[in-house]
């Protein structure tokens, strides 16, 4: 194709309709009107297929629409709902092409020229967009063309997918009705009068008498019917976190119906991020409550993922035992993506736990003991023993830990295993040396051999200061243990073993 420009157009129609049935999948299928408006004005601002097939328009006061359709659904018009589906669009269509411009939350255009070599002809790059956009819960029109302008006309022209061949985009939207410009109704009754009916019909006009007699309007409306862009293509930046949301319609004040509506919203982040081919590490959860209030949690796993039911696992084991202020009355789900990792790069190195099972182990162990318990343990600086602090379990902290474990963990080498705390002990001395060790949960007894003593001391210029003297023991009972005598408070302690 050379040279020749190409653009993918995407578009959702009855947009508002559409992002309130994704965040609520019992609406499908349904006549649903989406009303706004003051309370005392109520009117429909948008509604689905079924509605429309019931003769439900736009604009209708809420009374009309309901004399007409009496089982009609109606919902409030949801904001973080249309914006959730507006990003997820857009993301889809940065999936296929680094160059995408939002003209509204409804549509995205795309710049496809030499993508062929990517994802094959045309028709197939147009049916990875609309499978994109169902895989979450958008059902898109696409049509690819020379313009933007053609593209966006034949997307609001018929369903489905559709393709025009360089050179054709004339051709292509002659036949297509000129209320496809969306004319003001003192326009279209001009053109009306005129006789004017289809695109090709006004593409065909002179153009400086229509601009005598319709004015500026009317050479725009005559260069848009002939598939002409008004301005150049402006790229949008892409979207950084994925976020759901949901505004509730009552109350929730149980964990379960919160599990139960939040698993949607992950599941959708979930359809984002395989869209990106991506994963998150972190999840963000912010629970809006009915006195006004907003309660926030971050969770965080080792490796990231994608899975829906490992991230409600981990919110359940989160949230379980939190006593909230007041009933959540809405919900939002933020994920920062990134990459994905493989679970095994490299065969000469150990194997790693599935990031799925970890993260679940992890989440259930914070919920059990504590975050501020459970993770990489970390040495501090300080010969102090026993000061071991605990880091979050993530990425070079792990791995710095695995790499510490078997370093130490080769055949044959002794280990000596901490007692976490220390256990009292009676010792009997003799000579300075101990002779008899009692203390719970051992076998005591006369001492058969001892080294020592080995005294250290350190940081006398804190509160933390410590001095200790330590002596490896064997007792009958075949053991070897290291004893620790607290040189300031005089006490002995068990304070390791060999194994």
């Amino acid at each position: 194709m050379g040279g020749v420009a190409r653009y993918a157009c995407l578009w959702v129609p009855r947009f508002a309709a559409a992002a309130l049935a994704r965040s609520d999948p019992a609406l499908r299928g349904k006549p649903v009107a989406v009303l706004a408006g003051p309370p005392t004005m109520r009117t429909v601002h948008e509604v689905s297929d079924a509605a429309w097939a019931a003769g439900v328009r736009p604009g209708m006061p809420v009374a009309e629409a309901v004399s007409r359709l009496p089982g009609l659904v109606r919902r409030e018009r949801d904001g973080e709902a249309e914006r959730s589906a507006a990003a997820a669009l857009l993301e889809v269509a940065l999936a296929t092409s680094p160059r995408v411009e939002v003209e509204a939350p409804d549509r995205a255009q795309l710049d496809v020229l030499g993508l062929a070599g990517l994802f094959g002809d045309e028709a197939r790059l147009a049916e990875r967009l609309a499978l994109g956009a169902a895989s979450v819960d958008l059902p898109a029109r696409v049509a690819i063309a020379g313009s933007r302008t053609a593209g966006r006309l034949l997307t609001r022209a018929a369903p489905g997918v559709r393709v025009v061949p360089p050179g054709a985009e004339p051709a292509a939207l002659a036949p297509l009705p000129v209320e496809l410009l969306a004319l003001p109704a003192a326009l279209a009754g001009t053109l009306d009068r005129w006789g004017i009916r289809t695109l090709g019909e006004l593409a065909a006009l002179p153009p400086a008498g229509l601009a005598t007699r319709l004015g500026p309007d009317g050479a725009r409306l005559r260069a848009q019917a002939r598939g002409e862009d008004a301005g150049p293509f402006v790229p949008t930046a892409e979207p950084v976190p994925c976020v759901e949301a949901v505004a509730l319609e009552w109350e929730l004040t149980a964990l379960e119906p919160l599990l139960f509506v939040l698993r949607p919203l992950l599941e959708r982040l979930a359809a984002r991020l395989a869209v990106r081919e991506q994963g998150t590490a972190t999840l963000a959860l912010t629970c809006g409550l009915a006195d006004g209030g907003l309660h926030r949690r971050r969770l965080s796993v080792s490796a990231p993922l994608r899975e829906p039911r490992t991230w409600l696992a981990l919110v359940r084991a989160d949230l379980e035992g939190v006593a909230l202020d007041a009933p959540v009355v809405s919900l939002a789900v933020e994920a920062t993506p990134v990459p994905l990792v493989p679970l095994q790069p490299d065969l000469f190195t150990p194997r790693r736990p599935s990031p799925h099972e970890l993260a679940r182990t992890l989440g259930a162990l914070t919920a059990l003991v504590g975050a501020d318990r459970v993770g990489a343990p970390v040495v501090a600086d300080t010969h102090r023993p026993g000061a071991i602090g605990v880091a979050p379990f993530t990425g070079a902290i792990a791995r710095q830990a695995a790499v510490a474990a078997l370093a130490f963990a080769r055949p044959g080498t002794l280990a000596c295993r901490r007692l976490s705390p220390p256990r009292p002990a009676r010792v009997t001395l003799e000579g300075g040396a101990p002779r008899r060790v009692e203390a719970a949960g051992l076998r005591g007894g006369p001492v058969t051999a001892s080294a020592g003593p080995w005294r250290t001391a350190g940081e006398w210029w804190t509160e933390t200061a410590w001095s200790r003297e330590e002596w490896d023991v064997a007792l009958p009972d075949g053991a070897v243990y290291r004893l620790a005598l607290d040189r300031a408070s005089g006490e002995w302690a068990v304070d390791a073993v060999y194994d």
